[in-house]
Order: structure tokens, then C-alpha cells, then sequence
């Protein structure tokens, strides 16, 4: 037996971990952006207030707001007691809503009518949608509690 001749291979090696650093790096963004990503916009909405004789219970007092594409509002309160067939259109400036007087319109019937709680937005086949979004937000900055989105009207 030869012990410690210079036969034997030598057991000491280096890792390289540059490769599995860079991998890491790239999981650690990818995982970083997605989750970000995942919470970038959540908007709570409900179904349109249906037919609920089913349950007996009665709708809830509404505002639906029609959205034209050529940029007219119409809003009409449903199930309020006070206000029978209230209806009123804001008219379009240009091709676009006339967004300040929708917002004034809004805190007004939410001042008038404090059981006023739940709006639902009822878009034509053309309107826009960023329109649409953004009268669901001007809904939610009036303090309408429930906000929903009714189809083809």
C-alpha cells in the first residue's frame, strides 16, 4: 500500500454560483412584479338588482345611470318613495360627459335622499368603456355603498 503518494486526485474543488445567483435575482423580481401586478386594481362590484320576489324582499332604493356613447347621462331613481319618476339627462360637452356636472348631480340626490345607497350603471352597446369605470368611481366618491353594472340595460 502507498499511502499519501501523489497518485490520488485532490477532493478540493470551487462552486460556481454565479449561475444560480442570476437565477435567483430573476425569480426574486418576476415574484416581486407579479405580486404587485396582482394588486393593482380590485373594484367590488355587485350583481344588478333583479327580480327578487322569490325572496319577498323588496329593491333596495337605485339611481341607474344610462350611459349614451355620444356622451349623454340619464338618471332615474327607482324604489324611492319621496321621488316618483324622477328623471333628468346631463347633455354631452363635444362627444364626451360633462363630468363636473355629473358629480354635482350626484352629491345632490345623495344629500336629498340619504337612503340613497345603491347605484348601478347601465351602459349602451357603444359607450365607452373608461366611461363606464369612471362614473362606477364617481359613484364610490358620492358615497353609493353598493355600486353594480347592469348589460345591455
Amino acid at each position: 500500500m502507498n499511502i499519501g503518494s501523489g497518485d490520488e486526485k485532490s477532493l478540493d474543488f470551487d462552486i460556481n454560483i454565479l449561475p444560480i445567483l442570476d437565477i435567483l435575482s430573476v425569480l426574486i423580481c418576476f415574484l416581486l412584479l407579479t405580486a404587485v401586478w396582482v394588486q393593482i386594481g380590485s373594484l367590488d362590484t355587485r350583481q344588478a338588482i333583479g327580480d327578487n320576489s322569490v325572496a319577498g324582499a323588496k329593491n333596495p332604493p337605485s339611481l341607474w345611470i344610462t350611459v349614451n356613447p355620444k356622451g349623454s347621462v340619464q338618471l332615474s331613481l327607482r324604489d324611492l318613495p319621496n321621488a316618483k319618476n324622477h328623471e333628468e339627462e346631463i347633455k354631452a360637452t363635444g362627444k364626451a360627459i360633462n363630468w363636473s356636472v355629473l358629480e354635482q348631480k350626484l352629491q345632490a340626490l345623495r344629500s336629498k335622499f340619504p337612503d340613497l345607497k345603491t347605484g348601478v350603471v347601465r351602459p349602451e352597446a357603444q359607450a365607452s368603456y373608461g366611461d363606464v369605470i369612471r362614473i362606477m368611481d364617481k359613484l364610490k366618491q358620492a358615497q353609493f355603498e353598493g355600486v353594480g353594472l347592469s348589460p345591455l340595460g
